[in-house]
């Protein structure tokens, strides 16, 4: 987990009930006229009445704007955009922010403005419970919110892959924030250039202020001015376009991206058809691509996914790095995101990650004092032993980390769910007979038929290397074997899942499930009697008396493979073409922090998501909103270096650098 540079926005409250900043010394919007404000300055000054009500079907749009603040800039934006865009179209809107309000300081500032509450109750109920630096991606249909914690400039470069192409993506910016004689340290040379090179040819921007040094900064960064009647008592305000495109280069080997820019695809092929499929699939069909899901089994999820219960849940980590900050995002993404697609089948009434021996105990300590500098998250708390108990309804020995809003999933209906979208069509097959790129588009020989489309994505885990472009990726088979039992008298009081050296979920339609075994290498799926007793064995460390009573019963059961990778982290982005990888980029066996200036080819429209090993249902909804980025040429949902973290290509370029083959 990332240290906080920031914390929250400390906030006075005036009598008239303005939000002021104590840090800043000023307010948020004014309470007479501050939506009216926003909707002449922002709104109007980028033309967006108009750009919107032109855009075609399927079209997208993206504003960046510098300080949330409230939010009151989105959710203008918002409403606005529900009355006059296309219903197909997408917005997505960047908002970076240093100082972000508390949740409850968010609702009470929200409360002001009774026209725009169908919109900030959504905004509130999604709000992030832990506002960790970073990129936090929140959901409302058709329009995407993309809210950045941190210093601004940085924030916004760390959306950066470095390929214009790809980083050219901003259509309007909304320039707010304090005023820079209040706060110089946004308005920066270094915020003008970031976003510069995030805008598209032609971007527009606007902001409150008239500034010296906006103004030099907004030149200097290739963007032409225009004064403008200011609102209200303000004389004048600024609104412009970006008018020259200047290179930003690059500043660090560019392996991760392929040469050609993203063309949007008309239609996708997904191979796989368990969480990973069904999640990219859902993402690129609300994006109004046509999808066809390729699935071996008789029905979605029949796989690793095909568990009748299984836990939502991430491991946390008290030091930044890729692991745990992925963990965070995903797990927070996750709650969003099955809560708002899937609800009837998340069974989110928490979940207690029990230390059951004295490293966990270390490791939960560390965590918990890493929350601790987020006065009022959400996402977690330590519980003693005695709190851990009242909370399950059943007595534990144990401390832990409870976890309000995670808990237990339907793992199938799930799927099946998700796939039900009329952009959509599922389809049972017993094998992908042949996959080739031909003429600019994809041929794929199911059975009899053959079927054409113009992306490809790879989701079938540890099948995903049965295809010849992808069997240098390094997926490991890890076979797991899951219990299931009658519920008894005693196991029946569980109010919530748990989680430790193994798991258990609460009783549901009489049964519950516990487990799970994990076999390195193993790929038989039988259901052996040794790891029923092996599942009882760990299921005694965390309740003995109903590891007894299952043991009185003849269990059932399910076994399964799960694909993982080496570093535990998931596979989400383009295939390169593995010798062009290694030619492109042979001299970083001889120094492995060398800049190459160079692209390798990559598989043109063919792209893979898998490895997600065990947490398969906490990881798939945001690295399907990453893959997405890669496939549409979207914003990005996650850190610049987080996306590379998860890139398909990313062990054969550490070898380089190791110089292994």
């Amino acid at each position: 987990m990332s240290e906080p540079s920031n914390k929250h926005a400390d906030i006075d409250w005036r009598e008239d009930g303005q939000p002021l900043s104590r840090a800043y010394d000023d307010i948020y919007f004014s309470t007479a006229s501050g939506l009216e404000e926003t909707r002449y300055v922002f709104l109007q000054q980028n033309s967006l009445t108009e750009r919107w009500a032109d855009l075609p079907e399927n079209g997208t749009f993206t504003i960046g704007e510098t300080g949330f603040g409230t939010g009151l800039n989105f959710l203008a934006a918002w409403e606005l955009w529900q009355k006059i865009a296309p219903k197909s179209a997408h917005l997505h809107f960047i908002s970076v922010e240093k100082f972000p309000l508390r949740p409850q300081d968010l609702s009470r500032a929200l409360e002001l403005w009774p026209q725009l509450q169908p919109f900030c109750q959504q905004l509130i109920s999604n709000y992030p419970p832990l506002l960790a630096e970073g990129v936090h991606r929140l959901q409302f249909g058709q329009v995407n919110l993309t809210l950045i914690i941190g210093e601004a400039s940085e924030a916004l470069s760390n959306l950066r892959l470095q390929q214009e192409s790809r980083d050219r993506v901003v259509d309007a910016w909304f320039l707010d924030g304090f005023a820079p004689a209040k706060n110089p340290d946004m308005w920066t040379p270094q915020l003008f250039t970031a976003m510069a090179t995030l805008s598209k040819p032609d971007a527009t921007f606007a902001t409150f202020t008239c500034a010296g040094l906006v103004k030099r900064g907004l030149r200097d960064a290739g963007f032409k001015l225009h004064k403008v009647p200011g609102f209200g008592r303000k004389r004048e305000m600024l609104s412009g376009s970006l008018e020259e495109l200047y290179s930003s280069g690059v500043s660090a080997t560019p392996w991760h991206l392929p040469t050609a820019a993203p063309k949007r695809p008309q239609t996708a092929a997904i191979i796989g058809g368990g969480i990973s499929g069904a999640t990219i699939a859902r993402a690129l069909a609300e994006r109004g691509v046509q999808v066809r899901v390729f699935e071996r089994g008789d029905s979605p999820g029949s796989g690793g996914s095909g568990n009748n219960q299984g836990i939502l849940y991430g491991k946390l980590s008290p030091k930044p790095g890729p692991n745990g900050d992925f963990n965070l995002h995903a797990l927070m993404f996750a709650q969003r995101y099955y809560r708002q697609h899937c609800p009837q089948v998340a069974h989110f009434s928490g979940l207690l990650q029990l230390a059951q021996t004295e490293k966990e105990q270390l490791l939960q300590s560390q965590i918990a004092a890493s929350l601790a500098l987020y006065p009022g998250q959400m996402v977690a708390r330590a519980v003693t032993s005695t709190e851990a108990s009242e909370l399950a309804g059943v007595r534990l020995p144990f401390s832990g980390l409870y976890f309000p809003d995670a808990g237990w999933l339907e793992p199938q209906k799930v799927c099946s769910a998700l796939l039900e979208h009329k952009n959509i069509e599922w389809r049972h097959t017993s094998n992908i007979d042949l996959l080739e790129h031909s003429g600019g588009s994809w041929l794929l020989q199911a059975g009899s038929e053959k079927i054409e489309t113009d992306i490809v994505v790879l989701c079938g885990a540890n099948d995903i290397r049965s295809f010849a472009p992808a069997t240098a990726l390094p997926l490991r088979p890890i076979r797991g074997q899951v219990s299931r039992a009658l519920a008894t008298a005693g196991s029946a009081k569980l109010k919530m899942a748990l989680c430790g050296e193994g798991y258990i979920t609460p009783a549901y339609e009489g049964r519950q499930s516990f487990g799970a075994t994990f076999k390195l290498k193993e790929t038989a799926i039988d259901l052996r009697d040794s790891e029923h007793r092996e599942n009882l064995e760990t299921l005694a460390g965390l309740l003995p008396g109903v590891a007894q009573e299952f043991s009185d019963q003849t269990l059932t059961g399910r076994a399964a493979l799960r694909a993982a990778t080496p570093d535990y982290l998931p596979l989400a982005g383009p295939l390169p073409k593995w010798d062009s990888l290694e030619n492109t980029y042979s001299d970083l066996r001889k120094n492995r922090k060398l800049l190459i200036d160079k692209q390798a080819s990559y598989q043109p429209g063919l792209y893979v998501m898998g490895g997600l090993g065990s947490r398969g249902f906490t990881y798939a909804p945001l690295t399907a909103e990453i893959l997405t980025a890669w496939i549409l040429g979207e914003p990005l949902p996650a850190k610049a270096d987080l996306v590379k973290a998860l890139h398909p290509a990313r062990f054969a370029i550490r070898n380089l650098g190791k110089n292994r083959s």
